[in-house]
């Protein structure tokens, strides 16, 4: 019983996906912005073109757009630094959080993994 009260309260992942969520829309929503951003990620030359969208319909999609964040929140920090924005990304400078992230990010890939392991060739 006290193994499960800790770990609800240990893994209430709905803040780190409110903000990952309110980040990607903020790029993604502005055009302008969207099209400054990915030309910034072609700039510095970024394995990634863009942003993943989030959608609550394919609880998977979270995996990918929690990855793709992670993997571009270096970039992401610079970008909205040279617009002048930082208060859009500080949580990604915050170490408590950013530890919090990474979990989810690794958590939500091992499920990723799983899923598609157990669907299975076919």
């Amino acid at each position: 019983m006290h193994q499960d009260a800790l770990c609800k309260s240990a893994l209430n992942m709905k803040p780190v996906l409110d903000a990952v969520v309110k980040l990607v829309n903020t790029v993604r929503s502005r055009g302008l912005t969207h099209r400054q951003f990915r030309d910034f990620l072609q700039s510095v030359q970024s394995e990634y073109s863009d942003v993943l969208y989030y959608t609550k319909v394919r609880w998977i999609s979270a995996g990918c757009v929690f990855e793709r964040v992670w993997q571009l929140k270096d970039d992401i920090v610079s970008f909205f630094h040279e617009k002048h924005c930082s208060a859009e990304c500080e949580m990604l400078e915050d170490t408590q959080w950013l530890s919090d992230f990474a979990f989810f990010t690794d958590l939500l890939c091992h499920m990723n993994n799983l899923n598609v392991k157990m669907q299975g060739k076919n």
